[in-house]
């Protein structure tokens, strides 16, 4: 079993117990479990299967991730269609899907090769978790739905651009968790779509959520009674606390009715004052901005993209469909002329598809080389976060990020950790014991 030796020490001081301890516990010689806590072999599975239950885990909360240090990994046209899986509903062939370039275990944007015709209405998927964000290929239009009763939310024209500035290829849209949604072709032309099926900031509570009593999931699902104003937040936050609205104010020395208008209307001085006296983040009881139809979906058509045209780092951009309720989704149409563009580094994981010309991806390796690919259409990449890259050539780029690290709760967290750098540096494969003897 392939064991991460960082998690093994993190759950020893999670646990409170020391190497010498836990040796012990699982009947090991110490100096053997300090050799092995030392190296990189591979564990005895019954010695993996030992500590885990020493530590109150599964193994599997000791396994290592697999994946590697790879700053960057591309996957050419070629290596894109022997991806292909055809896709049957509805007694038809209905999709071809194919895979851009990721790390295995990684999510990945699709290709879809859109076959349902357009004299049918294509039948609608079950919808999924992950929020996504899709853009239309071209070269044909494609008809979406995203209901059963078609309407001016539900059934709607993604366009491709057929005009001189086709690197901005098409309209293109983000939709929420588990919306259901499924497409046509628009007409005799053909069509594809790229997909982007990002992670979901609720992954990680849907996990627990799953392990709970149906009561507990029950009690849960009706205090959110499918909205979640910052007066119920507050409730919840200042019960933890043993406090309710009326003595809340009492110790910020207002009146409850102010408070109930400060949550109410978003006075941000008041409930900072709130969160800091009683110790949380008083940012929980802002009400966030949305900005989608009546399905959840934000949709941008190709005009709005073009409005918005602008010179980026040496790059000519525009952005596509994005929400402020799925911040972590972006998108960018690219255009690369020349070798005149600038370095980029991101924050989070980067997909790109080239969708024009022949361009060539220069980044810094792992142990700081240069490093170069060049791609042609249909190639892809995927750039880790804060790996450092440029484009030239001539061609065009789309460029897909979501929050697989810093996503914004990343960033939320960091803004509320206190020595947010000492605690990362001192986090990044952490192998110190929690400094009693042994």
């Amino acid at each position: 079993m392939r064991v991460d030796n960082y998690k093994v020490v993190h759950w020893l001081n999670t646990r409170k117990v020391t190497t010498g301890q836990v040796a012990e516990t699982i009947g090991m010689d110490h100096a053997q479990l300090e050799k092995l806590l030392a190296s990189e072999d591979e564990w005895p599975d019954e010695v993996a299967a030992a500590l885990a239950r020493a530590l109150q885990i599964t193994p599997e909360q000791l396994v290592a991730s697999g994946r590697s240090e790879a700053t960057v990994l591309v996957r050419t046209a070629q290596e894109l269609r022997d991806t292909r899986r055809a896709i049957q509903r509805d007694g038809i062939h209905f999709y071809n899907y194919y895979t851009m370039a990721a790390p295995q275990g990684a999510v990945a944007p699709v290709i879809l090769d859109i076959l349902c015709p357009a004299d049918r209405v294509p039948q609608l998927n079950n919808g999924h978790l992950e929020p996504a964000i899709t853009i239309n290929l071209g070269p044909g239009d494609i008809h979406g739905r995203w209901g059963e009763e078609l309407g001016e939310a539900t059934w709607q024209v993604i366009k491709a651009n057929a005009e001189a500035d086709n690197w901005i290829v098409g309209d293109s849209y983000v939709e929420p968790s588990y919306c259901p949604h499924s497409y046509s072709l628009a007409s005799d032309a053909p069509a594809r779509i790229v997909s982007y099926t990002g992670q979901s900031a609720l992954a990680g509570l849907m996990e627990d959520v799953n392990d709970w009593s149906d009561p507990a999931a029950r009690a849960m699902l009706g205090w959110l009674d499918e909205s979640l104003t910052p007066q119920q937040v507050a409730v919840l936050l200042l019960a933890r606390r043993g406090h309710t609205l009326e003595s809340a104010a009492v110790r910020l020395g207002v009146r409850e009715t102010d408070l109930v208008a400060a949550l109410d209307q978003g006075t941000a001085e008041l409930l900072r004052a709130l969160g800091t006296t009683l110790g949380f983040d008083y940012r929980l009881l802002i009400q966030p901005a949305t900005r989608h139809d009546a399905v959840g979906k934000t949709f941008k058509d190709i005009a709005e993209c073009r409005a918005e045209t602008r010179n980026f780092q040496g790059y000519q951009v525009t952005s596509m469909a994005s929400a402020p309720h799925l911040p972590d989704l972006t998108g960018l149409f690219l255009r690369v002329a020349g070798d005149s563009g600038a370095s980029l580094c991101e924050p989070a994981e980067t997909h790109y598809l080239v969708s024009a010309g022949s361009l060539t991806l220069h980044w810094t390796g792992s142990y700081g080389s240069d490093e170069q690919a060049e791609l042609g259409v249909d190639a892809s990449a995927w750039v880790a976060p804060f790996v450092t890259h440029r484009w030239s050539g001539d061609g065009a780029l789309i460029k897909l990020g979501s929050g697989r690290h810093l996503d914004y709760l990343d960033l939320y967290e960091l803004t509320n950790t206190y020595a947010a750098v000492s605690t990362l540096r001192r986090g990044r494969r952490d192998n110190r014991g929690w400094g009693y003897d042994s």
